[in-house]
């Protein structure tokens, strides 16, 4: 034994003896929430058979975990839907059988219950769905946990005092013949939680256990009870039959095992699997906070998968990682697999030679356990939450306590899925689908034209009202798009609304009611004589306005473009054609630029350029100022990805290569004649010679390229503050 296997060997011993005896007390509790009513006389074997549990959960994670002191073993939430299952045989179908035909019937349960929690667990790993759990709403989850606390507290009363809390029957629960029996119970279970909450000790729990003991038989002791007196009387669990406690072999039940009853709970059972996974998720999530080491939550679930599978056969209950017995070993220094198989060596001893010890336990000590797990469940989903959640979110997991509690276990479960559906619907209604409103003044397309040019667009732009989309618009949202086009044209200070825009580039989905919100819009667009344009629309969305019949729109009310760029574009073309074709000649005409330059446009070397010609290339030098007299360019990106993005489109009375020119530096981007350009070029040479020779001449060339320049950063601040009202 190496040096450091030897130093934790006492830490493990240590740990693995705590939580054997732990486990072993839990067992005791958990057995006695499905072992009642007619099944509390094969209390014994219920107890067994989550030993058997235990014993094969703590072997298996010692010998497959990689973390050596994993430790697993049955646990509440499976045990509290198979306690469910119980008192539905039992007021139902199996009304009228025998104590040993519902034991039978259980036992198989759950055995079969572990193999199907097993196969499903293994089936999540193994396809690494092990993140879908956690899409289940907070608040069910918070609910049915509540909901079980409640069902387990119950269920302490009803094993402590033989008789089933209702809400008929409470007010009977304080005759002094019964206070007797629950009341030392209370107490002893809220002490336990209220010492948990302010004293943090590995040997808390054990010590209260043995001091809540060594009190009750001191207690009874002066009050005059003897043992025998205790036993007759029914505050202790025995007597039980000698012997050990092993349950016998699931096989021999498997044939009078009635199927068509255990499948009419798979209900329950499915949604016990799915908790199950989250709880199991949960757990691993907090043991790697603790003891700070990342787990392969897939692998995890396929080996809790396969020890679940084993337990099922050996007739054992479901179970998964114990997260507080784990990081207590961890807090001891226990650092191998010696700490789980002490826990299986004392769940194996307890089998075979424990009834007698277990038969001397007091109720009132194993009910106070149960009582302190049901109130550790209310006071973590009812107190710790209430200011750590929405109101919405509280008021859902206190409707499903209220309905597991007064109605049923399923039913609390399907209400509350209900009401997260339409609390998400009320919310996520609450988002805004319209990320930003802009207009033709506030956002400009890519193509960049003369000043005058530019100045018609600046003038008329308000006709164009631009509406980024985002998310998935459906009923909920999809009326807010009318009132925002409605309310833009009850605005008589704007100009009137020409050119309406969808940017649905940030849309994930349409839902029917959307189709019907764009006919309304089109019946408006018809009546108000405006166009809308849909912009960067995904083609499944576009199939379905295709199918509807509102795309291709026959009567050209509705357009779509590839994106906003292009349908920017073509709005502000349809602007600048609507003013009289000689008024734009004109403007054309007095933005020559050997008007404008005549004094220097000697230097000028004019070029006639055909289309898709290459004029400055993206990397290198333009070695000048291009001057676009006439024609259309395309200024785009070569990206590392070999994709061409289109930065801009400049038309008549624009100019490039200014930048590369006064910072001295390479182009950014190449420039490409999209038509027949007529282009007059400034080479380098002739700009330093005009710097040189006509300082006057350069210094109405430097205040245009000066002006050009504010103008484009202008626009971008005007932009960049309508995006962030």
């Amino acid at each position: 034994m190496s040096e450091s296997r030897f130093s934790s060997f006492i830490p493990d011993i240590i740990a693995g003896t705590i939580n054997g005896i732990i486990i072993i007390v839990s067992s005791m509790a958990l057995a006695a929430l499905v072992f009642t009513g007619p099944l509390t006389g094969f209390l014994p074997q219920g107890i067994g058979i989550l030993l058997v549990g235990s014993l094969i959960f703590a072997l298996f994670s010692a010998f497959t975990s990689k973390f050596p002191i994993i430790l697993s073993a049955p646990q509440d939430i499976p045990i509290a839907i198979l306690a469910l299952m119980t008192l539905t045989l039992i007021s139902g179908a199996g009304q009228n059988w025998s104590g040993s035909e519902l034991f039978s019937f259980m036992f198989v349960a759950i055995g079969m219950t572990s193999v199907l929690v097993g196969i499903f667990f293994y089936i999540l790993g193994q396809f690494k769905l092990g993140k879908l759990v956690r899409f289940i709403p907070y608040p069910v989850v918070g609910g049915f946990l509540a909901g079980t606390g409640w069902l387990i507290i119950k269920f302490s009363f009803s094993m402590m005092t033989d008789q089933d809390l209702t809400l008929e029957s409470s007010l009977t629960f304080f005759n002094q013949s019964l206070l007797i029996k629950w009341l030392p119970g209370f107490v002893f279970g809220v002490g336990m939680l209220l010492a948990g909450r302010f004293f943090s000790h590995y040997l808390l729990y054990p010590a209260i256990l043995l001091g809540g003991i060594i009190i009750f038989y001191l207690v009874m002791y002066f009050l005059g009870y003897s043992f025998n007196n205790l036993e007759n009387l029914g505050y202790l669990l025995g007597p039980f039959p000698k012997g050990g406690l092993f349950p016998g072999s699931l096989h021999s039940h498997l044939s009078s095992f009635q199927w068509n009853i255990y499948f009419a709970q798979l209900p329950a059972i499915a949604t016990m699997m799915v908790l199950n996974a989250i709880s199991v998720l949960f757990n691993y999530s907090g043991l790697e906070l603790t003891v700070k080491k990342d787990f392969n939550l897939d692998r995890e679930l396929k080996l809790t998968g396969l020890s679940n599978i084993l337990v099922g056969i050996g007739g054992g209950s479901p179970g998964y990682l114990t997260l507080s017995e784990t990081t207590m070993a961890h807090s001891i220094g226990a650092k191998t697999n010696i700490s789980s198989i002490t826990v299986a060596i004392l769940c194996g001893i307890t089998l075979l030679f424990g009834a007698d010890v277990l038969s001397v336990f007091p109720k009132v000590i194993l009910g106070g356990l149960l009582l302190n797990l049901g109130v550790s469940f209310l006071e973590e989903w009812l107190y710790d939450t209430w200011g750590r959640i929405s109101k919405m979110d509280y008021g859902v997991i206190v409707i499903i306590l209220i309905v597991i509690g007064t109605i049923g276990f399923l039913e609390g479960i399907a209400v509350g899925l209900l009401m997260s559906i339409a609390l998400f619907v009320i919310n996520y209604s609450k988002v805004e689908v319209i990320k930003h409103e802009l207009s033709g003044q506030t956002l400009h397309s890519n193509v960049e034209r003369s000043e005058k040019l530019n100045s018609v667009v600046e003038l008329r732009g308000n006709q164009i009202f631009i509406l980024p989309l985002q998310g998935f618009i459906f009923f909920g949202t999809a009326h807010r798009l009318l009132e925002r086009v409605t309310n833009r044209l009850a605005l008589d200070t704007e100009e009137k609304l020409t050119y309406l825009i969808f940017d649905f580039r940030q849309v994930t989905g349409l839902d029917s009611s959307t189709i019907n919100s764009f006919n309304k819009l089109h019946i408006m667009a018809e009546n108000k004589e405006f166009k809308v344009l849909f912009c960067d629309i995904k083609k499944f969305m576009a199939r379905q306005l295709t199918v509807e019949g509102l795309l291709p729109d026959d009567s050209g009310l509705f357009l779509e473009f590839s994106d906003l760029d292009h349908g920017l574009e073509w709005c502000e073309e349809q602007i600048i054609d609507q003013e009289e074709a000689a008024t734009v000649e004109s403007i054309k005409a007095s933005e020559s630029f050997k008007t404008k330059f005549a004094d220097i446009a000697i230097y000028f070397k004019t070029m006639d350029v055909k289309p898709e010609t290459l004029i400055i290339e993206q990397g290198k030098d333009p070695n000048g100022i291009y001057f676009i007299e006439s024609g259309r360019i395309t200024v785009q990106l070569e990206t590392e990805k070999g994709k061409d993005i289109r930065l801009k489109s400049m038309g008549d009375g624009t100019v490039v290569g200014e930048v590369s020119l006064y910072l001295g530096s390479k182009a950014s981007a190449s420039v490409i004649t999209e038509t027949n350009c007529l282009i007059y070029f400034l080479s380098k040479d002739h700009f330093h010679t005009i710097n040189k020779e006509s300082p006057e001449k350069a210094a109405e060339l430097h205040t245009f390229i000066v002006q050009l320049l504010s103008e484009r950063l202008a626009k971008s601040n005007a932009t960049i503050k309508a995006l962030m009202r």
